[in-house]
This record gives C-alpha cells, sequence and structure tokens, in this order.
C-alpha cells in the first residue's frame, strides 16, 4: 500500500476512535515526523481526509476533526478518566463502560492523570459528551470539585461527589462493613481488629467510620490499625509488613482481622502464614472488597459481593446520550443490599479465646 494511503487510513482510524478529542491534530510536519514519512507524503495524507470531509482546516490554518461529518455525527464520544495506577476495581469499571458504549455504537477513549493539578482534567471535561471519573486517593481540591459540580456530564464511579451535584455510583457503600462484622460476631469472635493500608481517601475513611460504629453498638474488643501508604504506593506490601510487626512483638491479639481492602487483606494473610497461622482456624480474615478473585484464593475469602456494574453504566450511558437533559433519579446509585461470600478465610473464634472469655 502506498505509503501515503497507510498514513491516511492511520489517521482515520484515530480519529474514529476519539483519538483528537483533547488534542489538535499534528500540522504536516509533525505528522512526517511522527510516522517517519516524508512532509509531501504526510500533506497528501491530510488532503485525503479533507478529501473524505473527516478534517477541516480553520481559517488560522489549523487542523481540525469536522464532527458534522456524517460518519461522526451523533456518535458519543465518552472518557474514562482515572488515576494513572494500576486498579482491578478501575479495570472492572473500565470493561463495563466499554461494554454499554459498544451497545449504542459509541467511543470511549481511557484517559490517565496523575494528579488533582493535571491539565488534563479540564481538557477532558470540556473535550466529550460524557466523562465517567474514577478519583484518586489525595483530597479533591475545593475549586476541582466546584468544577465537577458544574460539568454538564459527569458521573464519579466509586467515589460519592453527589454532595457536590455529580452523579455517583457506589457498588460498596461503607455501611455493608456492618455485614462483615456481623459474620464473625456470629462465628463467636469477640475481639476484632481492622486493618487499613490505603491512603486516606473518602471511601477508606467512610469504612473506618463505619467500623468503628459497629465495633461501639456491639461493644466488641479491637483496634483499627491504620497505617496507610502515601498515594501511589502499594498497599499490600505495607499491609505485610505492619501484621509482620506486630505479629513479632505479640502485640496482635485479636482472633479476626477486618481488613478494609484486598490489598490489606492480601498482605496480613501472608503475615499471618509466616507466623504459622492459619487464616479461618487461628485468626479469621475477611474484607470489604475483593469479590472477583475471592474464590480462587488459597483460602478462599470471605468478601462482599457487589452487583455486575453494566446496569448502572448504561443509565450513566443513557444520560449522556441525551446530551442536554439534566440528570434524573438519585444523586447516588448503590445497591441496597449486598450478599456476602463466606470463604474459607473465617470460621469459628478459635477454643482459646472462649476459654479466656469464661475465665474471665
Amino acid at each position: 500500500m502506498l505509503k501515503y494511503l497507510e498514513s491516511s487510513e492511520l489517521m482515520e482510524n484515530r480519529i474514529r476512535r476519539g483519538d483528537y478529542a483533547i488534542r489538535e491534530l499534528p500540522t504536516e510536519q509533525e505528522l512526517a515526523r511522527e510516522l517517519g514519512v516524508s512532509r509531501k507524503t504526510a500533506r497528501r495524507a491530510i488532503l485525503r481526509l479533507i478529501g473524505k470531509q473527516l478534517v477541516v482546516r480553520k481559517p488560522y490554518g489549523r487542523l481540525a476533526v469536522n464532527g458534522a461529518h456524517a460518519m461522526l455525527n451523533g456518535r458519543l464520544q465518552l472518557a474514562f478518566l482515572a488515576v494513572a495506577f494500576y486498579s482491578q476495581i478501575s479495570e472492572i469499571w473500565r470493561c463495563a463502560v466499554d461494554r454499554a458504549a459498544r451497545k449504542i455504537g459509541a467511543v470511549v477513549r481511557p484517559v490517565e492523570f496523575v494528579h488533582w493539578d493535571d491539565p488534563v482534567i479540564p481538557e477532558v471535561l470540556t473535550g466529550f459528551d460524557g466523562v465517567f471519573l474514577m478519583p484518586g486517593s489525595e483530597t479533591i481540591p475545593p475549586t476541582l470539585l466546584e468544577r465537577f459540580g458544574q460539568a454538564r456530564h459527569l458521573v464519579s464511579l466509586e467515589n460519592d461527589l453527589s454532595d457536590v451535584g455529580v452523579p455517583s455510583v457506589h457498588l460498596l457503600p461503607p455501611r455493608f462493613i456492618h455485614c462483615l462484622g456481623d459474620h464473625l460476631y456470629q462465628l463467636g469472635h469477640r475481639h476484632i481488629d481492622c486493618l487499613n493500608s490505603q491512603p486516606p481517601d473518602r471511601v477508606i475513611q467512610r469504612r473506618a467510620e463505619q467500623w468503628l460504629l459497629w465495633q461501639r453498638m456491639h461493644k466488641v474488643e479491637g483496634r483499627l490499625i491504620n497505617e496507610p501508604v502515601r498515594p501511589f504506593e502499594p498497599a499490600a506490601p505495607k499491609a505485610y509488613r505492619v501484621m509482620k510487626r506486630l505479629l513479632g512483638a505479640g502485640a496482635f491479639k485479636a482472633t479476626a482481622l477486618v481488613c478494609l481492602t484486598n490489598e490489606a487483606a492480601t498482605g496480613a494473610i501472608r503475615a499471618l502464614h509466616e507466623k504459622g497461622l492459619q487464616a479461618g482456624k487461628d485468626v479469621s480474615v475477611c474484607a470489604m472488597e475483593g469479590a472477583a478473585m475471592a474464590r480462587l484464593q488459597c483460602p478462599s475469602r470471605t468478601v462482599l459481593e457487589p452487583p455486575e456494574p453494566d446496569l448502572y453504566v448504561e443509565v450513566c450511558v443513557d444520560w449522556f446520550a441525551k446530551r442536554t437533559e439534566p440528570w434524573v433519579g438519585p444523586p447516588l446509585m448503590e445497591p441496597s443490599t449486598l450478599p456476602l461470600f463466606k470463604g474459607e478465610s473465617t470460621g469459628p473464634a478459635p477454643v482459646r479465646a472462649a476459654r479466656a472469655r469464661r475465665r474471665t
């Protein structure tokens, strides 16, 4: 195939995928340098795109995508805006957004940001028909929260921003940590610690608050072991080091451990294993999240099971498709009930604990 045709088809594919929703099209010189072709070849490729009405030349000479083209007009351009840090939860949501978009022929562009002052954030808010936001663990500045509240089509995932006017979806409401406490209580545990190694964002803070509330309500002994990492640092190794230190010093006395995240549970179970303690027999361990892999872990892990996100995402995509209509419905969408997967990582309170209670 001729080089100018290859270059033109590459650019056409980028345009149809929404790659230039938040950045300008390259100039002839920039395109030639990027693709390793001559400027004459780059010019022929661009002229072909102009001839197909996919690209127009602005009065000041820059090129722009022709949004009125028949193949682009009416096609939703959506963004999945997430912090540049791998998260299994983020991947689950991204795949759900992609599935919902494909159903109506919309285009989804994953966009990453590093910090809340990242210039890509305001560009995304104005460059797409709809934006799904996965906030990071750093505190959102008040000025940006205000801007989020003013955005026309923005939905927050797994972080409740409904108080600033942003429709939000939360599949693991913090109050359901009470289900984990109830399960352990029914198994006879009366000394239950709670472990967190994640940075204290809104979700983590509310989970911790709900756990402390459950402990007070049930008059259960235990403490909140809260030793968070800095944003973007791995949380599982930190949980492992914390538990290893406590076990080594003989400072961990609980018969059960509630973990605010899957990472905290992973690190804790490893530390218990190295100490010769078995999760589910010597110490029960459960977590708020991690259902995707809970049944495959050894031991299988007791976790809350959130619903599939697809139906929630489809509601949001339908709203985006209406373009100008205001949000109708609850500002915070969340399940009314959550099932508990009871894995091998939790079991009856050890006999030693029951005997100790009788002696006292």
